[in-house]
C-alpha cells in the first residue's frame, strides 16, 4: 500500500488558510457560505481551494470533525464529574453555548444536509455518552423523570435561534435562556444565578421588531 504523500510547505499553508477561513465563516453564517467567499477569505484562489477540498462536503467534514470531537470530549469530561446533576449541567450548558456561538456547528450536528457523513459518526459517538449523563442525573433523583434524551437537542436549537436573534444587540442574552431551561429540567433545584444582564426596553424592541430571516 503506497503511502499518502505529506503536502508541501506552501501547499499545506493554503489548506490551512482554507479550514481557518472556513472556520469563520461557518461559526459566523452557517454552513452555506459558498466556495468563492472562503477563497476570498482566505486570500487563496478558487483553483487552489479545489487542489486542497475537491469539493464542498469535504471541507465542511474537515471543518466539524474536530469541532465535533470536542463534544464528545466534553462528554466524557462531564462523566468524570462526581455530582450527576452538575455532570449532566456541565454538559448540557457547555454544549448549548458551543451551538449558540457556532452557527454552522447548529447547522451540521442538528440537520443539515451538509456534512452528513461526519454528523452521523457524531451522533453514534455521543448518543450513549449523553444518555449515561442524563440517565445518571434521574437515578441521582435530580433531574424530571419525563425529560428524554431528544428534549435536549430541542434546548439547544432554542438558544441558538435566540443567540442568532439577538447576538448584535446583547451577545450574551443567549444565557439566561439557556439558565432558564436547564433549571427546568431540574426535580427540585435552587434557581441559578443568571449569567448575563436582562435586556433593556430598547433592546428587546429592537429585537422583537425584526423580521425572521
Amino acid at each position: 500500500m503506497t503511502a499518502t504523500r505529506p503536502l508541501r510547505a506552501d501547499a499545506e499553508r493554503n489548506r490551512q488558510r482554507i479550514l481557518d477561513a472556513a472556520k469563520t465563516l461557518f461559526a459566523e453564517r452557517g454552513v452555506d457560505v459558498s466556495v468563492e467567499e472562503i477563497a476570498a477569505a482566505a486570500c487563496v484562489g478558487i483553483g487552489t481551494f479545489y487542489r486542497r477540498f475537491p469539493d464542498r462536503e469535504s471541507l465542511v467534514e474537515a471543518v466539524f470533525e474536530t469541532k465535533m470531537e470536542q463534544v464528545v470530549q466534553v462528554a466524557r469530561d462531564a462523566l468524570e464529574i462526581e455530582d450527576p446533576w452538575e455532570a449532566f449541567r456541565t454538559f448540557v450548558v457547555t454544549v448549548a453555548r458551543m451551538h449558540a456561538h457556532d452557527r454552522g456547528l447548529k447547522s451540521v450536528t442538528l440537520g443539515s444536509v451538509r456534512g452528513r457523513e461526519v454528523a452521523a459518526a457524531f451522533r453514534a459517538a455521543i448518543q450513549p455518552l449523553a444518555q449515561q449523563l442524563l440517565d445518571g442525573a434521574k437515578a441521582a433523583g435530580a433531574l424530571r423523570e419525563d425529560v428524554t434524551s431528544l428534549d435536549i437537542p430541542m434546548i439547544y436549537q432554542a438558544v441558538s435561534a435566540i443567540a442568532d436573534r439577538t447576538r448584535d444587540v446583547a451577545p450574551d442574552y443567549f444565557e439566561r435562556t439557556l439558565t432558564l431551561l436547564v433549571d427546568g429540567l431540574a426535580r427540585e433545584r435552587t434557581p441559578t444565578p443568571m449569567a448575563a444582564p436582562p435586556l433593556e426596553t430598547e433592546q428587546f424592541l429592537t429585537i422583537m421588531s425584526r423580521h425572521r430571516p
